[in-house]
């Protein structure tokens, strides 16, 4: 890494930096006035122009409802996870300040150290900003693949006595608007529809983007931790000091602290994660079973893989921190603490009893964020699902 770069990403301030810039601009990153407004903006923004829409849709069949809910899960997920996290913000900026804190302790321990935390730093910005482009071209994507269908109707209904099917957006009769029928009203819609998509689209890209850094930036310091602990079995027992063994023990207390805010924050966002995933499968797979992956399911079918996709990348990142949790405790009971002098034990075995309770990532307060939850979860929205097959079947039967 080159000397500038070190520098300015080895510092306190280069974590969660581009994010933050993200969060000044939807007024997440402050608990004043203006911050406020902002948010309450948005969620008057969401309601107008998406839950009123889709809870008066004037649906036509079953298809057009099924697919309506779907969407009205998925925007719900995200728009009510953005909420509740603006009501976390406060113990969220507690964990970035203490996240900082946890740096410069880190940083004075040793140069191998401040340099990890440093391309920890510089991979983690650029990852946030591919991202954030990526989102922006799929955004932009979903907004335009729709509008061919008014080329197709024009040159479709030249020949044919069949009712006019324009590709929506949303599954909705926006307002007065006809653009299930008419071209006219469905251009005025398509144009409501820009500032609609790309709010999406930057609000569910601000939330992963936001819970992934977070997790992965308290697996590092878990992993740095662990580093700084084999260090004190590289050195000399004269240079094994308290004050050395004393910042080991700091930096774990603040590790432990950071997870604990870290779970505070999101664990209520999260649990509307869980609720809105099983929903979404159970739906998805009851409408799939009868419709088939077609044209008409395609809503349906993006719906449920990026939910998937979204739940198993929390999952994942979950698990990697209980690994590294687990790599701690083993290296400090691996530091033959029992040799060392009573004046250094006690702190080691604080440590190891710390450890000993796993600092977790959770859904609520119920159960850990995890690849072996994804798998239940999995199991209970199928059983949910084989429930609602079979009732279906007695009802028509």
């Amino acid at each position: 890494m080159r000397f500038e770069l070190f520098q300015q990403y080895s510092s306190p301030e280069a974590a969660f930096s581009f994010v933050l810039r993200l969060f000044h601009i939807v007024g997440l990153n402050g608990t004043g006035l203006w911050s406020r407004v902002r948010m309450a903006c948005i969620f008057l923004f969401y309601l107008t122009l998406l839950v009123i829409p889709q809870l008066t849709g004037g649906y036509t069949d079953d298809h057009q409802r099924v697919r309506a809910s779907v969407e009205l899960l998925f925007n719900a997920n995200i728009y009510g996870g953005s909420m509740i996290f603006a009501y976390e913000m406060a113990t969220f900026q507690a964990f970035i300040q203490e996240l900082r804190n946890l740096s410069v302790l880190v940083c004075s321990l040793s140069y191998q150290l401040k340099h990890t935390l440093a391309r920890f730093n510089h991979r983690a910005d650029i990852i946030a900003k591919v991202q954030t482009a990526c989102m922006g071209a799929v955004t932009l994507f979903y907004w335009v693949a729709p509008i061919p269908s008014i080329y197709s109707f024009y040159y479709g209904s030249l020949n044919s006595t069949e009712p006019v099917r324009l590709v929506q957006h949303l599954e909705v009769k926006f307002y007065w608007l006809e653009n299930r029928t008419s071209v006219k009203d469905y251009i005025t819609f398509v144009i409501i529809m820009l500032p609609v998509v790309i709010m999406c689209g930057y609000v569910c890209n601000l939330k992963v983007m936001t819970i992934c850094c977070s997790i992965g930036y308290c697996t590092l310091f878990t992993r740095l931790t662990v580093k700084a602990v084999e260090q004190l079995e590289t050195v000399s027992p004269v240079e094994r000091t308290s004050s050395a063994m004393c910042n080991v023990v700091l930096i774990h207390t603040r590790l432990l602290i950071c997870i604990k805010l870290l779970n505070r924050s999101f664990r209520l966002m999260l649990l509307l994660q869980w609720m809105v995933c099983g929903l979404n499968w159970s739906i998805s797979l009851l409408y799939l079973t009868n419709v088939g992956i077609c044209l008409k399911s395609v809503t349906v079918v993006v719906m449920f893989v990026l939910t998937t996709a979204e739940t198993f990348l929390y999952c994942f990142l979950g698990s990697r921190l209980a690994v590294q949790q687990e790599l701690l405790e083993q290296a400090i009971y691996a530091t033959q603490w029992y040799n060392y002098p009573k004046a250094l034990q006690m702190n080691v075995r604080m440590m190891l009893r710390r450890s000993q309770t796993h600092a977790h990532i959770t859904v609520g307060k119920f159960f850990r964020v995890n690849l072996e939850e994804f798998n239940r979860i999995v199991n209970l929205s199928y059983s949910a699902y084989v429930v609602l097959k079979d009732q279906i079947k007695l009802d028509i039967n």
